[in-house]
């Protein structure tokens, strides 16, 4: 009889939990002792030119030389000057966020000071540094690759 169907008497659940624990054990031993094979054959002779198996013969090796492109993984300066810059812009919107009056002078001097540091050259020109075909580079965090996306977008919409 099953050890779990047992209507002998019913079991605590600790004494399930152990018992279930013991049987995985037995089972991750039994499995230590198979192999596995990863390698497929695709059928035919391989005598004829078609099928063998899936990677011989070259078949997925690159015969082409590729070049590494440096402008593909961030600048630990470009993050620094970028969090700088938007830093200033955070807390200029703060600012702004705090008077509710659009048309306050400050505000106006503010969204002014967003736009010139957003359209500045060297602005655009970090922001394209750190980024490769419209998505961030590779070496950012999360945080900073959501970063180089809002300042892009600021850049869009200034």
């Amino acid at each position: 009889s099953s050890y779990f169907f047992s209507s002998k008497k019913k079991k605590s659940n600790s004494e399930v939990m152990k018992r279930g624990l013991i049987l995985l054990g037995r089972q991750a031993r039994y499995n230590l002792g198979k192999s596995f094979s990863s390698i497929t054959y695709s059928g035919g002779q391989a005598t004829e030119g078609q099928g063998g198996f899936y990677g011989s013969g070259g078949a997925r090796v690159k015969t082409e030389g590729f070049e590494w492109n440096s402008k593909a993984v961030a600048q630990y300066e470009d993050i620094q000057s970028l969090n700088s810059v938007m830093s200033e812009v955070f807390a200029l919107e703060e600012a702004n966020a705090q008077i509710n009056d659009p048309l306050n002078e400050t505000v106006i001097n503010n969204k002014a000071t967003i736009k010139r540091l957003m359209t500045s050259p060297d602005t655009v020109a970090l922001v394209d540094r750190l980024e490769m075909g419209g998505e961030p580079v590779w070496g950012l965090s999360q945080s900073e690759r959501i970063l180089v996306k809002e300042a892009r977008e600021k850049i869009k919409t200034c």
